[in-house]
């Protein structure tokens, strides 16, 4: 049984986000996004942007949490279509966030989190 959540609307900076969705029975925030067009470090950006209903603009730079291009490096397209590492995962403005190599970004409080 999937517990309704809530769909917010993406933040402008990533054309290809659609919503970004509150999945209430997890405690998450989930948004997909086309890896081709768009870059993860934005997607990142776009959805702990829209999690705090903040502009991105007033958030801190995302390289003071992770080498962001190395995050780049890791999920741009690769000739094969293969990339490395499935995901992967850091902190940022109060969120656990995952990047997924299949284009979808995850974010969740801390204070949800167990440690």
């Amino acid at each position: 049984m999937t517990t309704p959540g809530k769909t917010f609307g993406s933040v402008d900076i990533v054309d290809s986000m659609a919503a970004v969705e509150f999945d209430i029975e997890r405690e998450r925030f989930r948004a997909a996004y086309d890896s081709t067009r768009d870059s993860a470090s934005l997607a990142v950006v776009a959805v702990v942007a829209t999690a705090l209903n903040s502009d991105p603009m007033e958030l801190s730079p995302l390289h003071s949490a992770i080498d962001t291009v190395a995050l780049e490096d890791l999920f741009a397209p690769s000739p094969g279509g293969v990339r490395e590492p499935d995901s992967t995962s850091f902190r940022y403005e109060g969120f656990a966030v995952t990047v997924f190599s299949a284009g979808a970004i995850e974010a969740v409080p801390m204070r949800n989190r167990e440690s």
